[in-house]
């Protein structure tokens, strides 16, 4: 579950060597309708919320998990191979900033995905400095994992996850929260929101966005484009 590095730094006063302790990931295969292969880099639990999270634009119903091996898992779901491959590349897809361009083989054209404006919460400043603080002043660094949080506007309720590869970490959160409406969420990261980290949210349609860093100046402009408050 560890692994142990050897860490050499250089200085003025010579070459210091520290031991550090990882949690080591894991390489986890995931067949989908045994035609689509996916690897991901990770901690190797929560695998069936990773999953849900990775095809969260597919029902639950609709989809059945099998381990088959150790780290290798089988995914079956009710969609066509034609449209198992394009859910697929729709995710790899780089969005601009005015839409998300997916494309529709069967209809020869493009499909854009109109971008959504949050308008129903507006947080309060001590509301969200209470949020802020629960989550990242209690946060345990000691492993080296990428920490998130999914809260309730409404209720304040959330749900925590870590991992130690920050898109999986993604995938695992929006898995536990077993909710199709997200548009009443916040999400709190501990690490740097990255345009491809934006992605995903834009496509689970959370509308509030607190992350330690930004990439680039683009990822603010993508997320104005689509109503998001970061």
């Amino acid at each position: 579950m560890f692994k142990y590095i050897n860490i050499k730094t250089i200085s003025k006063y010579g070459i210091n060597n520290t031991i550090e302790t990882f949690i080591d990931d894991t390489k986890i295969h995931i067949i989908i309708d045994d035609c689509v292969e996916i690897m991901f880099v990770c901690l190797a639990n929560n695998l069936d919320h990773l999953i849900y999270g990775y095809l969260k634009d597919i029902n639950r119903a609709d989809i059945e998990i099998a381990i088959i091996a150790n780290n290798k898992i089988a995914v079956k779901t009710k969609l066509s191979k034609d449209e198992v491959l394009d859910l697929i590349k729709q995710k790899d897809l780089v969005g601009t900033c005015e839409s998300i361009e997916i494309a529709d083989s069967k209809l020869e054209c493009s499909k854009i995905v109109i971008p959504f404006n949050n308008t129903r919460y507006k947080i309060k400043n001590d509301v969200l400095l209470d949020m802020c603080n629960n989550f990242y002043v209690n946060l345990d660094d000691s492993m080296r994992l990428y920490h998130s949080r999914i809260i309730s506007l409404e209720s304040l309720v959330y749900i925590d996850c870590n991992d130690t590869n920050t898109k999986t970490n993604i995938y695992k959160i929006l898995g536990m929260s077993n909710n199709d409406n997200l548009l009443e969420c916040a999400i709190l990261l501990d690490f740097e929101l990255s345009l491809e980290i934006l992605q995903i949210l834009i496509r689970a349609k959370i509308t509030f966005v607190i992350a330690k860093q930004i990439q680039n100046f683009g990822v603010l402009k993508t997320a104005q484009k689509f109503g998001l408050t970061i």
